[in-house]
């Protein structure tokens, strides 16, 4: 279930990072609008509805493992609208946020009106976004992973293909010369609106030709709003949670802003190189969520267990091995960003320092989506307001002023470790007392195959 997902999720990062290397090419306030202050502010957005997902996952997973299939479709057609009433609420409220979040961030005029321009055409693709997300939900919830691979799969080679053509007049590829739209750092944005159209199409044509085991509800039954209540019960720890990632980015850039612009773009490149572990574990999560659901929909402990040591196990592995080799191959991926005399060494050293944790990264994300399995939304939030803002934000402050720009970069290193260990005892903990505790569905006993 993990590896197809690891797939997608790998090509959506180098879509992320591949974005951020042809806006480096134009200069270093495109770079900083795009990387820097863009891509903080459109991930608090995304936080919101891959929050839901979360929620929604679990929910329908654990209707799934207890047999109320009719229950789970219209539970994710429920979420789908009510999600798409919260984009709509943002759209109204943007123009007042924008501009404040732009002054919090010390962005200069000529970055401010990139970002926007980056983010207006970004969000032609959101509703799409959320409708893959959400439909996708419920594709993870049954074990079909594939489809998902698929869908973000074709969105994202498009993406990289289409992204020269919008954003440069003339760019050189095999060696021929190519015409571009010269659109600059909205041309990014409209490829990257244009990736998530591609995806939700995949997507619903799989729920339209009746590939999956849940059918697509268009108009659902509000009476019943139980499993809804129980998503967002779920969900909404989950949005606060994974909102906390875009703020943590917010605030170390902050700080980095007191040594100079090099040291915003160090930390804007390690951001997005730091993908390379959040989407790898986020799928080894997604797979970790789904069984822990479903078995514990169908009163099966004993494979609740399991599925949480694996997942654990193969995390920490699967993402030390990862640290490593972006560690030894840092320098080569920074230039692809073309950064400047003084950006580089300090992207480096960030780099250098943050890859060593990615596999306590992997522990903290898989055990947050094993308690989400169970219906447990608190815990995710918990663990990760611990990590970025309880241990990396003051960490992250009193190093900077102790031991300067690179003493900031070990911050999410130590928060890293001390979370990890914390989400591990916790868990386990958790699965441990089940046998003793009654489930929270009704359910047969038998087995359900994820």
């Amino acid at each position: 279930m993990a590896l197809p997902m690891m797939i997608a999720m790998t090509a959506h990062m180098l879509l992320n990072i591949i974005d951020g290397v042809y806006v480096s090419r134009l200069g270093v306030e495109e770079s900083l609008a795009v990387l820097n202050y863009g891509f903080p502010f459109f991930y608090l957005i995304f936080a919101v509805f891959n929050g839901l997902t979360g929620g929604s996952t679990s929910v329908l997973a654990r209707l799934i493992g207890a047999r109320e299939k009719t229950r789970a479709e219209n539970a994710l057609s429920q979420v789908v609208w009510i999600s798409m009433g919260i984009f709509a609420a943002f759209l109204v409220v943007y123009p007042f946020l924008f501009p404040a979040y732009l002054d919090a961030q010390k962005a200069s005029p000529v970055g401010g009106a990139m970002t926007r321009d980056y983010l207006n055409a970004m969000f032609l693709g959101v509703p799409f976004l959320i409708f893959s997300l959400l439909l996708g939900s419920g594709l993870r919830a049954e074990g079909n992973t594939r489809t998902l691979m698929t869908g973000m799969l074709v969105g994202t080679l498009v993406n990289i293909a289409a992204a020269p053509f919008l954003i440069f007049s003339r760019f050189r590829f095999a060696g021929i010369e190519w015409p571009g739209l010269d659109l600059g750092v909205a041309g990014a944005g409209f490829a990257t609106a244009g990736s998530n159209f591609l995806t939700a199409l995949v997507v619903f044509w799989i729920f339209f030709r009746k590939g999956t085991a849940l059918k697509l509800v268009f108009w659902p039954d509000w009476k019943d709003r139980t499993a809804l209540t129980d998503a967002f019960k779920v969900g909404l720890p989950s949005i606060v949670s994974q909102s906390l990632i875009g703020i943590n980015i917010f605030v170390l850039t902050r700080l980095a802003s007191d040594f100079g612009p090099s040291a915003k773009a160090a930390i804007g490149i390690g951001s997005r190189l730091e993908t390379l572990a959040v989407f790898p574990a986020l799928s080894i999560m997604i797979a970790v969520l789904s069984l822990v659901g479903q078995n514990f929909g169908a009163k099966r402990f004993d494979r609740v267990a399991r599925s949480v040591r694996i997942g654990l196990i193969t995390s920490f592995l699967t993402l030390t091995a990862l640290g490593l080799v972006v560690h030894f191959l840092r320098a080569p991926l920074i230039a692809f960003f073309q950064p400047d005399a003084l950006t580089a060494p300090s992207a480096n050293h960030y780099l250098g320092i943050t890859t060593l944790g990615y596999g306590f990264v992997g522990i903290s994300i898989v055990s947050s989506g094993a308690f989400q399995g169970l219906g447990r939304g608190l815990p995710f939030l918990f663990l990760n307001a611990m990590r970025l803002l309880l241990l990396a934000a003051p960490l992250g402050w009193l190093l900077a002023r102790t031991h300067g720009e690179y003493g900031l970069h070990y911050a999410p290193l130590i928060a890293s470790g001390v979370t990890a260990v914390i989400a591990t005892y916790w868990i386990l903990a958790a699965v441990a007392r089940l046998d003793r505790k009654p489930a929270a569905v009704e359910a047969p006993s038998a087995p359900v195959a994820a």
